[in-house]
């Protein structure tokens, strides 16, 4: 499967930064795209209702989108139920269908997302095209019980969009590096770049393999990149060194 790391700005303008992501639909040859987290606005916590509204809308947009380009999409949003609001992550198909949704567990007090956003309480554990995904926003890079749990599925590649500063993007790889090696999978992390209201964000989207090497590392570009899994290369660390099965099947 190749997949397209979407590293890019979020724009003060929603239309802009749809129609950014409309271009790499239609240029882009690959199999999913990979967007930030809340790519489409950003933190902002203003008037939640008309913008649910409006996200939901151009979620519904970026369903069709997949279905004309034969692409899978994933990335995070603002999601209204009832009266809560979730910041949550959509994996769509290549027919433009909701494959499976993920609500941010550990929700970033400093930027004030628990005083507005309730927080999910389970995983998302998935598979599409044969491949195990675990989806995770952000802040739950930092809680590796999230990713323990994925684990006990033996997940092979966990999907992680962020909004991410630059002044802790060493602590973002630092904990990506971490996710991969007691996992023994890809982490695959797409953040923003440039400033998104009055935070710059820190780039530095990653493929990360099992060993915790970085297999691709965009910094501070202002455009994506695809990527090939090579699922064989992780089912063989993993059978050579067990440490994910010693846990995932217990011990022997």
């Amino acid at each position: 499967m190749k997949i397209y790391l979407n590293q890019t700005k979020t724009e003060n303008d929603t239309y802009k930064n749809f129609n950014k992501l409309e271009k790499v639909f239609e240029k882009e040859n690959c199999d999913l795209i990979i967007s930030p987290e809340l790519f489409l606005a950003g933190f902002e916590f203003k008037n939640l209702s008309e913008r649910a509204a409006e996200e939901f809308d151009y979620l519904q947009k970026i369903q069709k989108l997949c279905a004309l380009h034969k692409k899978a999409f994933c990335a995070s949003f603002l999601v209204r139920e009832k009266k809560d609001f979730f910041n949550r992550a959509f994996f769509i198909d290549d027919k433009g269908g909701f494959v499976q949704t993920y609500d941010k567990n550990n929700l970033i007090a400093v930027l004030k997302e628990d005083k507005f956003l309730k927080k999910g309480v389970k995983e998302s554990f998935f598979r599409y095209k044969n491949i195990s995904m675990g989806p995770a926003i952000c802040y739950d890079l930092r809680f590796p019980e999230l990713f323990r749990r994925y684990a006990k599925k033996e997940t092979e590649v966990y999907l992680v969009m962020a909004q991410w500063p630059h002044e802790r993007i060493t602590q973002m790889i630092t904990l990506a590096k971490a996710r991969a090696i007691e996992n023994q999978c890809y982490v695959i992390l797409v953040n923003a770049v440039g400033l998104c209201k009055s935070i710059k964000m820190g780039g530095s989207s990653l493929v990360i393999n099992s060993y915790g090497g970085e297999l691709l590392n965009l910094r501070n570009a202002l455009s994506g990149k695809s990527f090939e899994l090579n699922l064989k290369e992780i089912h063989k660390h993993r059978k050579e060194f067990p440490a994910l099965y010693s846990y995932s099947r217990g011990r022997k």
